[in-house]
């Protein structure tokens, strides 16, 4: 049996107008969906670079005044607000960037604000840079403040974006004057932004090697290579051994140059010691100890590593420069099985 139904005028009315109306709903709903699609479009990713304010930008301010320094990378600019206090004493201040500021980040209409250092105190800030440690949307910050002294001290702290808590967070901090980390660091250098393939590092040195083996102008120190990411900084020192190798090659040259002016009548560079002792680290960080190693005992049989010259290198140590060595690297783990 077929039925036939009859529809009323009314009835095909309100049909049309339930459609129409319908059609509308789903016009404005697309509307909405493609304005908050937009609004919330990821940012760009951003490559593996930094950029820092040149040191010539940096505010030298005088007691009282205020300056601004800003680095930005991408669309976000870091920005560091600072006043510099009036003297209180007769000594007058020298002209710098107090570390004791205001530290911001900003991208479109967004801003965060970025916990202070644990010890804001240090005299000047001579380093500002937003960096993409690897390839990411929102970029790091480093800033970096030097206590003014002879061979220290350098205070960086360096931040990263935390995606859940939206917010920057600090992931190192060196400015305290005893702090009492994993760091291996040198006070003297800092850290220093290097982009290495798909990521930046930040490069440094041991601080234990300075004056370990000769006065501070004839020591150098074994490359330090940290990655950087939100639980903190890692020693990623031997996962790049052209790195270390070149740093390597630039002391054995400077180490012998220093050997052969040795055996001159007037010697007037730095003796040897301070600059065989962070080669063999270098060497041993990337399982080359055991082949370096022979160059500083052939040295030593050659009279080239004498102890009377050791002793005048350091005047501290009376031993043999190439047991003080051994014992030095062992300690501190570099070239545990390999010399």
């Amino acid at each position: 049996m077929v039925i036939i139904e009859n529809s009323s005028p009314k009835r095909t009315l309100n049909l049309r107008l339930a459609t129409v109306t319908l059609g509308a709903i789903v016009v404005i709903a697309a509307v909405l969906i493609g304005v908050s699609l937009t609004s919330s479009s990821p940012l760009p990713v951003l490559r593996a670079s930094y950029q820092c304010v040149p040191g010539a930008l940096i505010p030298q301010l005088k007691p009282g005044q205020s300056g601004t320094m800003t680095a930005s990378y991408g669309a976000f600019t870091a920005t560091f607000r600072a006043t510099k206090p009036r003297s209180t004493s007769a000594t007058p201040q020298l002209a710098g960037m107090p570390f004791k500021g205001t530290l911001t980040m900003s991208e479109g209409g967004q801003s965060w604000t970025l916990p202070p250092p644990a010890n804001p105190n240090v005299a000047q800030v001579n380093a500002l840079c937003v960096i993409a440690f690897q390839r990411e949307q929102h970029p790091g910050v480093m800033i970096e403040g030097f206590s003014g002294g002879a061979h220290c001290c350098e205070a960086p702290v360096v931040y990263v974006f935390n995606v859940q808590e939206n917010r920057y967070v600090k992931v190192a901090d060196l400015s305290p004057n005893h702090l009492n980390d994993s760091y291996v660091f040198n006070a003297n250098e800092g850290l220093v932004p290097m982009v290495a393939g798909s990521q930046v590092l930040l490069t440094t040195g041991d601080d234990s090697f300075s004056y370990a083996f000769g006065c501070y102008a004839c020591s150098e120190t074994p490359l330090v290579l940290y990655a950087v990411d939100p639980d903190g900084l890692f020693d990623v020192s031997s996962k790049h051994p052209a790195l270390i190798a070149a740093h390597a090659r630039s002391l054995l040259k400077s180490a012998l140059a220093a050997v052969k002016d040795e055996t001159a009548t007037t010697p007037s560079i730095p003796a040897p010691f301070g600059f065989l002792a962070p080669w063999v680290a270098d060497e041993c960080e990337i399982g080359r100890g055991s082949a370096a190693w022979p160059t500083i005992e052939r040295l030593a049989r050659e009279g080239k590593l004498s102890n009377s010259l050791y002793y005048e290198a350091t005047t501290k140590r009376t031993g043999s420069f190439v047991l003080d060595l051994r014992s030095f690297l062992l300690s501190d783990g570099y070239c545990t099985g390999q010399i």
